[in-house]
């Protein structure tokens, strides 16, 4: 730690200032992901509500569909909360 000892004012307060964009940003990504990730739930849940009004192989793609959306979007929310 002595090269820490040898800085000064002006580097420690353009290495905060780093830090402090850079940790912002991974706020404001989190939380625009985490919107995202929970609409797609919604759009994923529509799909396969919609196949409860389709028949034949409609029906079949859009439960297939619903449950993958439904998956990833869980999953990336378990990535960006609880990983």
């Amino acid at each position: 730690m002595g090269d820490s000892d040898n800085l000064s004012e002006a580097e420690i307060r353009r290495a905060v200032r780093e830090e402090m964009s850079r940790a912002g940003r991974s706020v404001l990504s989190t939380v625009f992901w985490t919107i995202l990730a929970a609409f797609t739930v919604l759009v994923g849940l529509q799909a396969v509500q919609m196949a409860f009004y389709t028949a034949g192989l409609a029906a079949v793609a859009f439960t297939g569909v619903g449950i993958l959306v439904t998956g990833a979007s869980i999953y990336l929310l378990y990535l960006l909360h609880w990983a």
